[in-house]
């Protein structure tokens, strides 16, 4: 194990690729180790996190309006034409491209079976081009393209999704995708920037989750002067930024922390102008300066830099962090066997009932914390029944706004006409209600956010405390320097020759300085936290928040719908009657939505799930520690039983379990403490 990485960079595929490879290789061998001296408990969670690992790639999907040039885009980072690409709107189903030295497509229909086609078959199973394909399409669920190219090669799959506001049904399959990805590339045109529906799609459905993880890109199509394009370009990103705090603004607060930190951390959105048909001719024919004329590489790079540098980096965090936590538990182990090995009997069992009983305390002082878990979600919960209790009223306040500010004319009650008014003026209440809850539903995501992040620096002081305890134990055996029989002092124990291994007093103590969160999965900041925590503990995507929204929006979309009976009103009656009488029905209707959907309720879980989370991690990885240490101490005691003395031979195992742990940990301390810094910093 070499002890000379300075440098720990990760910015580019290839070298965030050799990370991972190296951090799973260390932990490998840690596994060996941990089963080498009976630490079942530490050997199984490696296993699992070692199985997890092992699948894990980058998932783009590329978004935007239908005939944006998602497809000619995806084609030219992939260098070929894979995809179908045509001047109508083509895509129609989610096709994924993977990588495989063997080009062919998976085809996986909605019915649950499958079928392998030919590449060149394609545009037959997943476009709109002709009326056969069209019916087809209708069929799929998604398609994976296995192509060789160079982009896909280092884990990284490329979603091509149907084209937003095409048809509802091909936004809804584009929208079903979101949460579980880790990048969106948003595809705009130059010849029409940011138009009303791009605008309220990103701040309805993607703003909500992350707009770090989100790339913009114009696509120029080579139709206006460098001058133009650079101004087309800096108005998206104005829009954009303008957009993006706004939103944060009126869900976070513009004098709260949490604004300050989503402010810093997001900066200025990434806003890249291409000319991606240019891109992907100059790829075909490998011309390198035509490929910089198209400024395709600058969005190349900084997509990269985005999978690599903030979505990976909760991977090397996860890796890094189980190497220092099951490093630090073989070293530990050694140590107090080593020690223990060489006690007299009596003098051993009275440092294991002492140790027995400090476990003992150590749990009780868990079980007091996860009470007081339990109240900070009681708190948090209590905060928000105010906003609970008015939620209906709120969103009942926005449907009679959108009906006193909808404009009508006489024209509206010719009899051919109302009905039309009716179902316009229903869809603008739907839209309404739904923007009003979405609000509301973020709010409170975002006092749930908060709150378990506060919750989780307040348990900083408990993982001081349970280390601290650890350590004690395993001072407990601690042995004094050994004499030799001619009466010189002899070799040191393995705990004080560690030093000489690179991790010295670190492992004692078991963290280094600044590198926090151990028995949570990572840093402890707002944002770093968030989106650790929520991807690692609850198994979600860091837009977990976005759930609730979409629980909560969904059920106006099957419960709120037209079909007043507005027909049998008078053709003359006049328009504030009209009215009147639409807001009686509206609120009919909320009545009934307030008996059938219990939000309050979902609300409640939502809170709960994330402190349960909480607590379900502390257990997770404070038990592994504790079962392998009591484990450990009770075949000590078994062992002890049999035999006084330890081996020469056992002693040199023993050194070198210890010698091999201490070089993995030292490696992955050096990086866990540089994404720990990056995460901070950025």
């Amino acid at each position: 194990m070499s002890q000379e990485k300075k440098v720990i960079d990760y910015s580019t595929y290839s070298s965030y690729k050799d990370t991972v490879k190296s951090l799973t290789k260390d932990l490998k061998e840690l596994l060996q180790l941990s089963e080498e001296i009976s630490l079942t408990n530490t050997a199984e969670s490696i296993r699992e996190t070692i199985e997890k690992s092992a699948g894990e790639h980058f998932e783009v999907a590329i978004v935007g309006e239908f005939k944006r040039g998602k497809s000619t885009l995806i084609n030219a980072m992939l260098g070929q034409d894979v995809l179908p690409a045509d001047v109508l709107p083509a895509t129609a189903t989610l096709n994924r491209v993977t990588y495989s030295e063997e080009p062919y497509v998976q085809v996986e229909y909605k019915d649950g079976h499958s079928e392998r086609v030919d590449i060149d078959q394609l545009e037959n199973y997943v476009t709109k081009l002709t009326l056969e394909s069209e019916e087809v399409a209708e069929t799929v669920k998604e398609a994976t393209v296995y192509y060789e190219t160079d982009f896909c090669r280092n884990n990284v799959d490329i979603i091509d999704t149907p084209g937003l506001n095409d048809d509802e049904q091909m936004t809804n399959v584009t929208l079903s995708i979101l949460p579980k990805i880790d990048a969106a590339v948003f595809v705009i045109s130059a010849n029409s920037p940011f138009s009303q529906f791009e605008k309220d799609f990103l701040e309805k459905k993607m703003l909500t989750s992350d707009v770090g993880r989100i790339i913009f890109v114009v696509n120029c199509f080579g139709t206006f002067s460098p001058e133009d394009e650079n101004k087309i370009v800096e108005t998206v990103r104005t829009r954009i930024t303008k957009y993006v705090m706004d939103k944060a603004k009126m869900v976070m607060g513009e004098d709260s922390r949490e604004f300050a930190v989503y402010k810093r951390k997001i900066g200025t959105p990434k806003v890249i102008g291409v000319y991606a048909k240019r891109a992907l001719t100059a790829k075909k024919i490998e011309d390198e300066g035509l490929l910089e004329e198209s400024n395709f590489p600058e969005f190349e790079k900084a997509l990269e830099n985005m999978l690599t540098r903030d979505r990976g980096s909760i991977t090397l965090q996860i890796l890094a962090n189980k190497i220092t936590n099951s490093g630090t538990e073989v070293l530990r182990s050694v140590v107090m066997q080593e020690n223990a090995l060489m006690m007299a009997n009596d003098e051993f069992m009275e440092r294991y009932e002492a140790a027995i009983a400090e476990i003992d305390d150590i749990r009780n002082k868990k079980r007091q914390e996860f009470v007081r878990i339990n109240e900070a979600a009681n708190q948090v919960f209590d905060d928000l029944k105010p906003v609970l209790d008015n939620y209906w009223d709120n969103i009942e306040e926005a449907a009679m706004k959108v009906i006193d500010g909808y404009r009508m004319t006489s024209d509206d009650f010719k009899r051919d006409q109302l009905k039309l008014v009716s179902a316009k003026l229903t869809e603008k209440i739907r839209e309404g209600i739904q923007d009003r809850a979405q609000i509301i539903c973020e709010q409170i995501q975002n006092s749930i956010n908060v709150a378990v992040s506060v919750e989780a620096e307040r348990l900083q002081g408990f993982e001081d405390e349970f280390f601290q305890s650890v350590t004690k134990i395993q001072e407990m055996f601690v042995m004094p320097e050994k004499i030799s029989k001619n009466g010189t002092v002899a070799d040191r124990s393995i705990g004080a020759a560690l030093g000489s291994f690179g991790v010295g007093a670190a492992f004692l103590g078991f963290r280094e300085a600044g590198v926090k969160g151990a028995l949570l999965g990572g840093v402890t900041g707002l944002i770093s936290f968030s989106s650790i925590f929520f991807t690692t503990v609850l198994a979600l995507s860091p837009a977990w928040p976005v759930a609730l929204c979409v629980m909560a929006v969904a059920g106006f979309a099957g419960t709120f719908s037209a079909g007043f009976a507005i027909d049998k009103l008078l053709v003359n009656e006049r328009i504030d009657k009209y009215k009147t009488s639409f807001k009686q029905q509206v609120k009919k209707q909320f009545h009934e939505m307030r008996l059938n959907n219990d939000f309050t309720e979902t609300v409640r879980r939502q809170v709960y799930s994330a402190f349960d989370g909480l607590k379900s991690k502390i257990e997770e990885e404070t038990e592994i520690i504790l079962r392998d240490t009591q484990e450990t101490l009770d075949n000590l005691n078994a062992l002890k039983t049999e035999k006084n003395d330890v081996s020469e031979r056992e002693m040199d195992r023993l050194h070198g379990v210890a010698e091999r742990a201490s070089a993995i940990v030292s490696d992955a301390y050096a990086v866990r403490k540089a994404v720990t810094d990056s995460m901070e910093a950025s």
